[in-house]
């Protein structure tokens, strides 16, 4: 009980200011000549003495003065415990341009082994022949084993071949690389038969003559062609330059129309051809415009309104209103209404050169 009672007076005494404890203090020693005066501490307790602890400087002592020297060394004497670590220089430019030699290097030595060493021709293949054998095509070409596929005119090639093979109308040559030559061949096939000087002229589909034929059975006679020249392995031009690629374009276009059993063409006048079906139909075409209307009409009259046994004349000038006559000169008398309406509208200069020219 006295213990917890001292330790709240040294409380009380402690929380007071400097100048209150002083004050008490000067009381305390003018007083210790008198009696002693009365306080609530109970018998037996000490008097605290408040000398024992003296008081507190509250009072805060003034910084020293900046100085510009002393800070310099401070600064010195704290770089040089902790040096500042330099950055390292970056050096990546050098390591580019050490690759882009490497990179012009590895190409240069790349584009050596390849004209040297590297894509030499170790095998050639021949595709599509019949007539040859695969070392007359190869001969043909040019081409050898050791030929650098790089170097290689492949066009050149094929030309040589079509050129020196007479039964070739087309030939291509590929590359197949790292190694290896492929020669493909179209043969040729007789599509067309030409007379001239008492001669049967086989001519290829590609337009050269590959052969005499005794006669012309299965094959499309071409009348009124006009050829320059008709010796075996000529290509066939006319002396007209419009009939040279007539033939050929009609050709395509009645394939086109599905018109099977031709026997003839005629274009002895150039602006009014006529084709022979079967030997007994015939086509006066009226002039070369509108040629794949006037075939698919062709078609529709010949499968719908002719019998197997008529031999007729359709004329086909306006392929909207054919006319249909029998051979032997009169026409029939109601006209064929009836046909596929998917036919163009005839041109009026169809008309006008017709009419310059019947």
């Amino acid at each position: 009980m006295f213990k917890k009672h001292a330790n709240k007076n040294i409380r009380k005494n402690l929380s007071r200011n400097p100048a209150q404890r002083s004050q008490s203090r000067n009381v305390n020693v003018r007083n210790q000549s008198g009696p002693a005066p009365k306080t609530n501490i109970p018998a037996g307790r000490p008097v605290r003495n408040n000398t024992q602890r003296p008081a507190q400087n509250t009072v805060r002592q003034p910084s020293s003065p900046y100085n510009k020297k002393t800070d310099k060394e401070l600064s010195r004497v704290i770089n040089e415990k902790t040096p500042v670590r330099k950055r390292r220089n970056y050096r990546g430019g050098n390591y580019i341009l050490y690759y882009l030699f490497a990179l012009i290097v590895i190409v240069i030595v790349m584009i050596i082994l390849s004209n040297t060493v590297l894509f030499r021709c170790t095998e050639i293949e021949v595709t599509g022949n019949i007539s040859y054998r695969p070392e007359q095509i190869i001969a043909g070409s040019g081409l050898k084993t050791g030929d650098n596929l790089l170097h290689t005119d492949t066009d050149a090639a094929a030309k040589n071949v079509v050129d020196i093979c007479l039964f070739v109308d087309e030939a291509e040559v590929r590359k197949s690389f790292p190694t290896k030559f492929i020669i493909s061949v179209k043969e040729a096939e007789v599509c067309f038969c030409v007379s001239e000087n008492g001669k049967n002229a086989a001519v290829s589909r590609g337009g050269r003559v590959i052969k005499y034929l005794e006669n012309a059975d299965g094959v499309i006679v071409l009348k009124g062609f006009e050829p320059e020249s008709t010796e075996i392995g000529a290509w066939l031009t006319s002396q007209n330059e419009t009939k040279t690629s007539l033939p050929w374009e009609m050709l395509e276009l009645m394939e086109e129309a599905k018109l099977t059993g031709i026997t003839e063409i005629d274009i002895t006048d150039r602006y009014s051809p006529k084709v022979t079906i079967d030997g007994r139909i015939l086509l006066n075409l009226g002039g070369t415009s509108q040629l794949e209307s006037k075939f698919i009409v062709a078609k529709a009259l010949i499968d719908t309104e002719i019998a197997a046994n008529d031999s007729v004349i359709i004329s086909l000038s306006n392929p909207e209103q054919p006319a249909v006559r029998p051979n032997n000169g009169n026409y029939a008398q109601n006209p064929i209404d009836d046909i596929p309406n998917n036919t163009e509208e005839n041109s009026q200069g169809d008309n006008v050169e017709n009419s310059s020219h019947e």
